[in-house]
């Protein structure tokens, strides 16, 4: 390799570099913020979950556990929906070393779907006296991001979240078990609660794609604009 091209590639990597490093979320002080509020539903009746055969250790995790895909309230609030600003580079600031839980729970994953943002750390925990096998996949593909032996109870084990996007949980040991977490490149991030609605806090003024997710029903993406010191809501609902 010659001179002129180890300086080219030398120049590329450098500039790579620091485009994503002006690319990543900037921490600032947010004045006047603005909140987005709002209630994501599903229109009409949501699919039964199943019942999930348990094949083992039946003293620990019973004879019979339904899948939580699909939790609806009495009024339609469509619950472990995640709610995310897409197109946010600065913004409020957030504890880069606050753990993430996500406990492996009577075979099941508590919480069934949780957000973190990219540099957090998930804190995985057993406590179940039966061993557990969590393995974290990346994307659409399923790249295999960690794989961990949780023999031993109430032993945190804790793995950085490095890239931003879905991350499928499942457990090598007990093959119902499923969940997620959200990994987002800011702290715009939320995951609906039982009775359907979220609230996003502390938002610079500006005009925002929120992108709304749910593990059965797919995404889709709303624009939002929050005004200085204002309120913005948004409510969607998905249906059959």
């Amino acid at each position: 390799m010659n001179k002129d091209m180890c300086v080219r590639m030398t120049g590329a990597v450098l500039l790579l570099g620091l485009c994503s490093y002006a690319n990543a979320y900037k921490a600032v002080e947010v004045s006047n913020g603005g909140v987005i509020t709002g209630t994501i539903k599903f229109s009409g009746t949501p699919p039964a979950n199943p019942k999930l055969e348990i094949t083992k250790d039946k003293d620990v995790c019973g004879k019979s556990l339904t899948a939580d895909y699909y939790i609806v309230g009495a009024n339609g609030g469509l619950q472990n929906a995640v709610v995310t600003i897409e197109n946010i580079d600065s913004g409020k600031a957030y504890d880069k070393k606050e753990i993430v839980a996500l406990d492996n729970n009577k075979c099941m994953f508590s919480p069934h779907v949780t957000t973190a943002v990219q540099g957090q750390k998930v804190g995985i925990n057993n406590l179940d006296p039966v061993l557990h096998n969590t393995h974290l996949y990346h994307g659409e593909k399923l790249k295999t991001m960690y794989n961990l032996a949780l023999p031993l109870q109430n032993k945190v084990i804790k793995k950085k979240m490095k890239r931003a996007g879905v991350v499928t949980v499942k457990c090598d040991a007990h093959e119902w078990m499923l969940g997620f977490v959200y990994v987002t490149s800011n702290p715009y991030s939320v995951v609906t609660g039982a009775d359907g609605s979220f609230t996003l806090k502390d938002v610079p003024p500006g005009s925002y794609k929120v992108k709304v997710w749910h593990e059965k029903l797919g995404e889709v993406t709303q624009d939002v604009t929050v005004a200085a010191g204002g309120s913005a809501t948004l409510n969607y609902s998905f249906g059959n």
